[in-house]
């Protein structure tokens, strides 16, 4: 009757309300905090070579996890306090166990209202078992396939892991959770250090290349959400964390410097290239007729410019290693309190930025990152963030916000010889018909780009 009263306007916001009433509810039912733990040391963590001759759901704890597990326990009692516990465990062995040593540290089993065992966040699976020495080669070519994508051989990618693990969380909080009859101030997620991450990942929406960036927790240690009615959401709680700080993420990057210079042969190379698809085009080596379309007459043809992959592909890879041999390695640390979006900032990398891509603890890393000599930031020129995993002209693509062909194309190198054939010759500067941009020449800074225009780069 209220709602039959309204106008259409009025009855829109009505329902509007009704529908964030009816979620705010929703969240009110969840528990004020979320605590993914991962599992105490186990066998595997300490002899890799049990992967051959046991299963991975099968692998212990060993003594030291044991106990590191029993102190989470006694951690884990001062962020609970009195308030109902619930516990969602991976079906795993090891993760089983750590649970049992959590009640021995001083976990109250009492105040658990509800365990459910769930095989949807078991660790990531790596095949039955594993051949000595497989390890080493498949993190080799995980470097090269990316860690989200990378499979091995009978066995998931982490990007299969990760939609089993978000099938998991909308059913904890959509289904599993409200409908519990006394609701949890707290929900221990226990599980694996890779399991974390990609639920983490899905939490806060973060992209492949932020996922890549992370390491795992210690085992036995855990990180906490808290509950934002406001949002609506989880949000990450460092100071209830152990230890207390964000999920530690580092990420490689190439600083490219004005005064850093690429050497003769290499610019040489790349004139050379470009001479090349220029001659190949004017003398037509790659023009070919195309066949009449349906209802031409069959006289009808067309000379159509030639493409000359190989050609392309080299002048990439060459402005790519020019642009390499400009930079500087760096390693950014702390990588996920750098505001979004990431690759687009600049002042938020002061004091975050380590010399070399050495892999080194957290406290390491931080401790080098004080006591570094501060980059002259007027001598940078850009930041590369992808290095030799992503071509030039995805690098130009990637490097301004929003970047689509229309606001790129200026800045990217057309991969037909047409643009810059039909480019006027007035509009570039003398000698830079061969050189291409000035980016990538040996004489020193950026001055060009492509068209003979000054840079724009988006900081």
């Amino acid at each position: 009757r209220f709602l039959a009263g309204l106008n259409r306007s009025d009855y829109d916001v009505a329902l509007s309300s009704l529908s964030r009433r009816q979620r705010l509810l929703h969240w009110r039912r969840l528990p004020e905090r979320i605590v993914l733990l991962r599992h105490g040391e186990s066998e595997g963590n300490l002899d890799r070579t049990l992967y051959t001759c046991k299963g991975d759901a099968q692998l212990e704890l060993t003594a030291r996890g044991l106990q590191q597990s029993r102190e989470a326990g006694a951690r884990l009692r001062e962020i609970v306090g009195d308030e109902p516990i619930f516990v969602v465990v991976s079906s795993f062995e090891r993760t089983l166990q750590t649970l049992a040593a959590l009640y021995q540290g001083g976990l109250p089993e009492a105040q658990v209202c509800g365990v459910h065992v769930s095989s949807q966040i078991r660790g990531q699976e790596c095949g039955n078992f594993q051949t000595v020495g497989s390890h080493p080669l498949a993190r080799a070519e995980q470097e090269v396939v990316g860690r989200f994508y990378y499979r091995r051989e009978n066995a998931e990618s982490s990007a299969d892991v990760y939609d089993r693990t978000a099938a998991f969380w909308s059913e904890l909080v959509g289904k599993i959770l409200p409908q519990q009859k006394v609701r949890a101030g707290t929900c221990l997620i226990l599980t694996h250090g890779l399991t974390m991450r990609l639920i983490l990942m899905n939490i806060f929406q973060w992209s492949v290349e932020t996922f890549e960036t992370l390491w795992n927790v210690d085992n036995a240690c855990h990180i906490t959400l808290r509950r934002d009615l406001d949002k609506m959401a989880y949000i990450a709680c460092p100071e209830k964390s152990f230890p207390p700080h964000l999920p530690w993420a580092t990420r490689d990057v190439w600083v490219v410097l004005k005064s850093r210079r690429a050497s003769e042969s290499t610019a040489e190379k790349l004139e050379l290239l470009q001479r090349a698809r220029r001659e190949s085009k004017a003398w037509g080596l790659l023009s070919h007729d195309s066949p009449p379309r349906e209802g031409d007459p069959a006289t009808t043809r067309k000379t159509v410019p030639g493409y000359w992959l190989e050609i392309e592909r080299d002048i990439d890879e060459t402005r790519n290693r020019l642009l390499h041999e400009r930079s500087v390695p760096y390693t950014v640390i702390d990588y996920l309190s750098i505001p979004q979006p990431r690759t687009l900032q600049r002042e938020a990398l002061r004091g975050k930025m380590v010399p070399g891509h050495r892999v080194q603890s957290r406290e390491e890393q931080l401790e080098q990152a004080a006591r570094a000599e501060a980059i002259d930031w007027d001598d940078v020129e850009m930041i590369d963030w992808w290095g030799p995993q992503l071509s030039f002209q995805g690098k130009m693509m990637r490097s301004f916000t929003g970047a689509t062909p229309s606001c790129a194309r200026h800045h990217i190198p057309d991969a037909s010889a047409d643009a810059e054939a039909s480019e006027p010759a007035r509009k570039r500067p003398r000698g830079a018909e061969d050189a291409g941009p000035g980016l990538f020449a040996s004489r020193g800074p950026l001055e060009y780009n492509l068209h003979g225009e000054p840079p724009s780069w988006p900081w």
